[in-house]
């Protein structure tokens, strides 16, 4: 499955949670797995930028963001390919 097929995917799946539920929130478990699985540490790096701009980092954030996603994706391609 390419990368694109699988974003849709997952996309699809986050739609249809309801985060008020019990099985809602057992989705949204399973599908933070399957991102981890597909790109491992992807969920902690995005994290790590937004702590980063709490805290007022104002550094190239376009340039953090470029690099961040294509970390992520060299990681997923491994992980599939």
């Amino acid at each position: 499955m390419s990368d694109p097929d699988a974003a849709t995917r997952l996309l699809e799946a986050l739609r249809g949670l309801d985060l008020t539920s019990a099985d809602g929130r057992a989705g949204l478990g399973t599908l933070l797995a399957e991102i981890e699985r597909a790109a491992p540490d992807a969920i902690l790096q995005k994290a790590a930028g937004i702590d980063l701009r709490r805290m007022g980092w104002r550094g190239a954030p376009r340039r953090a963001q470029a690099a961040s996603d294509r970390v992520a994706s060299a990681s997923a391609q491994q992980e599939c390919g």
